[in-house]
């Protein structure tokens, strides 16, 4: 049996899904020229039309419950449309883990919609489903994002919980954007950039996602070592990405000067360079910080910053 494509659109209610669907099938000739099955879980202002449908060769079906969401049932439509994809606007309250599908039908993409105006309030009230969204999508999308002075930061939470997903912000235009004007806690045109501990997850998402822009230059800033092979050691925080249990280390590969010596448990103060090099961990070309100096601070109890 021929693999079937599935893209998946999820987001809250009204965040702009059905819209979306809707550009990206007006505008894209592979999906008027083949059978398109849009299945959506929930319904919001915006709706799928019967001449709309009629004039792009779209079936609509409407499904409520997860647990009729299940792989008997996209067979049964599989069996009634022969479908050569599925779009699936997807209820972010159903429990992505637990989705099954069967086994010739694959995950293409899936993309989240935000809106930018309610952001704030729904991801501080619900990190764990904002996370459940995001951490398998290779798109995520901010709408309504004009005049929004929080941009950065949203993108910032976003990336933590998902480093490889690609972000972009709508205005009213229409029109997508990739990049910000970062409002950023630290000069980032300082010869020597002195880092609060406060600020390292916001700089290590920085480096991570805009490695060019930052490569070349030197930081300061205070860390802990948590590995240590011949070459380098393994610097950083553990970082709270979403809630309490939710903790991950985020750190990079240290060079040190040579005839210095550290061991893991070390806290220690360093001025690096930001390079890329090679990684014997990774096997690899990666981001690493490249240090000048190196110095012992006094034991400290790492603490668990947060964004």
């Amino acid at each position: 049996m021929k693999e079937v494509p599935v893209f998946v659109l999820n987001g809250f209610l009204d965040s702009g899904k059905t819209t979306i669907i809707k550009e990206i099938i007006e505008n894209n000739g592979n999906y008027q020229n083949n059978t398109t099955v849009v299945i959506a879980c929930e319904q919001g202002e915006i709706e799928y039309d019967e001449k709309w449908c009629e004039k792009y060769g779209v079936h609509i079906e409407y499904i409520e419950k997860q647990e009729d969401f299940s792989v008997d049932y996209f067979k049964k439509l599989d069996k009634h449309y022969m479908a050569d994809q599925y779009v699936i606007e997807y209820n972010s309250f159903f429990n992505w883990d637990e989705q099954e599908f069967p086994p010739y039908m694959a995950i293409y993409q899936q993309i989240t919609m935000i809106d930018a105006t309610t952001f704030n309030v729904y991801f501080q009230n619900m990190r764990q489903v904002f996370q459940q969204m995001v951490k398998d999508s290779s798109l995520v999308i901010f709408n309504r994002a004009d005049g929004n002075k929080e941009l950065s930061q949203y993108r910032r939470w976003i990336r933590i919980m998902n480093p490889q997903a690609q972000i972009a912000f709508e205005g009213a235009n229409g029109q997508l954007s990739l990049t910000l004007d970062e409002d950023l806690p630290y000069d980032i045109n300082s010869d020597n950039i002195i880092l609060k501990e406060i600020d390292y997850p916001t700089w290590y998402i920085e480096v991570f996602d805009k490695t060019d822009k930052y490569l070349g230059k030197t930081f300061t800033l205070d860390v802990f070592v948590t590995d240590k092979n011949k070459e380098t050691l393994v610097v950083g925080h553990q970082v709270m990405t979403c809630c309490a249990a939710d903790v991950q280390f985020l750190g990079y590969e240290l060079i040190l000067p040579k005839g210095t010596e550290f061991f893991i448990g070390d806290y220690i103060r360093i001025t690096a360079k930001v390079i890329k090099s090679y990684s014997k961990i990774a096997k690899e070309e990666v981001v690493m910080l490249e240090a000048t100096k190196a110095m012992l601070l006094p034991p400290e109890k790492e603490k668990i910053l947060s964004f």
